[in-house]
């Protein structure tokens, strides 16, 4: 089925682009040779040297060859050096590798491998059970118990076209996983070079778990152009990133936009912290003027970088570099996404007019489609008709609008609901949340209830009463939620975005789960700021 063009923002810069890459696996190997004393790793206290990393992973690849030829490999490693190795190893070997998130509930780590069906699972051995209670065959390898070497010469391999498989979350529940082909990742690698201004010696964070496709940017981008990578050493870094930033005087720190909320609501976004970043990178949620804001106000030096691309098109597609004098110049909701990286194109299709309609993006990142899925891939990659011609596209479901000449996200196609008889966009109202003085907000429509669960500034002064009033002055009647709960924290998934999922049972039940802690909350009362009514717990929810 064929497109039509609304309107199309097109880097075409592709030619020279493309000249310029280089295969990201022979990249990080000739740095080893060049600089093999150079750092690459650092986590408590256990820093790992280019040389020794690309040891490890030569003998990790010469462990994989013997397994099949382009073997599917299983990574179940926390992030860190051996993770890390068992990537570029896989690469090395010619394979594809599917990464899994190990604080992920065992269900779904054990669900991710019966689909992908590797041939090898690189796992501590202690996990190896988990893996093995499903009576396949396969070969186990814990990375651990290898030694780095550069004696091991690895022959070399026909490559899987493949570089590596992501498992989302599906609508049906169970992953749905997303193809990257080598030359995919290999664009993406060659503009992050100079797309993140990253130099040999630079020290990036690794906070996203490697199941995140957000931890491509960090783990590539580092290990690919000279710098070195940090992940947290425990749960008090993740809960206390701005430290993290501190301690191992990061230059670049790439997460997504909730995690400054997360460093404020610490009282640790201050000016001794952030000294060292020169760039904060953002992709996988909406940044809004807030955030930027609140970082400035810590690192007037800094610049940030807004990013935007789902994991479809390798992580993220766009890029809008801001410095403190432009933080005047956001007035919207959210900041704009930016423009398209070399090779890259971004359409709106479907709209009332050119400048609104469904984020349709074309280019060399896009992914090959779903593993095993081709019915899905045929719904969501199709043709689109653009000025350059037919063009092979992925449909996000991501609605924007542009505004002088800026692409803004605004919701998600399937976020509208009807309220009262009325359609509401959950966007808009979150957007209106936060221009109000909440500092994170979820929302949605239960029972017939229009609810918005927020987090607040402790200094705010945002009350359920205040921001009910700020929302009268700014939407429509109907659209003004119907119950708005204050919580401490909003549910988190395993990529540290909110779970709109995990908010909506949390506010059906008066119970949750915390998906990043994996905790039992035993009551709301444990989430929410008021005094709860026992006889009748949802009337009692801060209206």
């Amino acid at each position: 089925m064929s497109h039509k063009l609304s309107e199309s923002i097109n880097c075409r810069s592709s030619a020279i682009f493309s000249s310029l890459q280089a295969d990201c696996i022979t990249t990080f190997f000739d740095h080893s040779v060049n600089c093999p004393d150079a750092l690459a790793v650092a986590i408590d206290g256990d820093d790992w040297s280019y040389g020794s990393l690309a040891g490890l992973a030569r003998a990790i690849a010469q462990a994989l060859i013997p397994s099949a030829c382009a073997p599917r490999v299983l990574i179940a490693m926390p992030p860190g050096a051996h993770a890390y190795a068992a990537m570029f190893a896989t690469g090395l070997a010619g394979g594809v590798y599917a990464p899994v998130n190990v604080r992920a509930p065992l269900a779904k780590r054990q669900m991710v491998c019966s689909i992908f069906e590797p041939d090898v699972v690189i796992a501590p051995r202690r996990d190896w059970p988990l893996f093995e209670a499903d009576g396949t065959e396969r070969v186990y390898l814990d990375p651990c118990e290898m030694a780095p070497t550069s004696d091991i010469a690895v022959p070399h391999m026909p490559r899987h076209d493949l570089a590596y498989v992501i498992f989302t979350s599906g609508s049906t529940g169970q992953p749905k996983g997303v193809e990257i082909s080598r030359s995919a990742l290999n664009h993406y690698v060659a503009w992050l070079g100079n797309g993140l201004d990253l130099r040999q010696n630079d020290r990036v964070s690794q906070y996203a778990n490697i199941a995140f496709d957000l931890s491509v940017m960090e783990i590539y981008g580092a290990l690919c152009h000279g710098a070195s990578l940090h992940p947290p050493g425990g749960q008090g870094d993740r809960l206390l990133p701005a430290r993290l930033i501190q301690r191992e005087q990061l230059t670049h720190w790439i997460s997504v936009p909730s995690v400054v909320t997360l460093m404020q609501q610490a009282d640790d976004l201050t000016a001794d912290n952030t000294r060292t970043v020169r760039r904060f990178v953002f992709c996988g949620e909406p940044l809004t003027p807030a955030h930027v804001s609140a970082l400035f106000a810590a690192a007037p030096h800094a610049l940030v970088q807004n990013t935007y691309g789902p994991t479809e098109a390798t992580v993220s597609m766009t890029s809008l570099l801001l410095k403190a004098s432009d933080l005047s110049s956001l007035t919207g909701a959210t900041v704009p996404l930016g423009l398209p990286i070399p090779g890259m194109g971004m359409h709106l299709v479907g709209g009332p007019d050119a400048n609104e309609g469904e984020l349709v993006l074309t280019g060399p990142q896009l992914a090959n489609g779903y593993f095993d899925d081709s019915t899905t891939t045929s719904g969501a990659f199709r043709i689109l008709d653009t000025a350059d011609g037919p063009q092979r596209a992925y449909f996000t479901g991501d609605w924007a609008i542009r505004v002088d000449g800026q692409i803004f996200f605004s919701t998600r196609v399937d976020f509208q609901v009807k309220h009262k008889g009325f359609r509401i966009e959950l966007g808009e109202l979150s957007a209106a949340l936060i221009a109000s003085g909440a500092a994170e907000a979820c929302v949605f429509s239960t029972d017939s209830t229009l609810v918005a669960l927020i987090e607040v500034q402790a200094t705010s002064g945002a009350s359920p009463q205040t921001l009910r009033s700020s929302l009268i002055s700014r939407l429509d009647l109907y659209a003004v939620p119907d119950d708005i709960v204050i919580v401490n924290r909003l549910p988190r998934n395993d990529n540290d975005k909110i779970d709109r999922g995990a908010a909506i049972e949390l506010y059906r039940s008066g119970l949750g789960r915390s998906i990043n802690q994996g905790r039992q909350i035993a009551d709301i009362h444990d989430l929410v700021n008021v005094p709860i009514s026992k006889s009748n717990p949802k009337t009692a929810l801060n209206r």
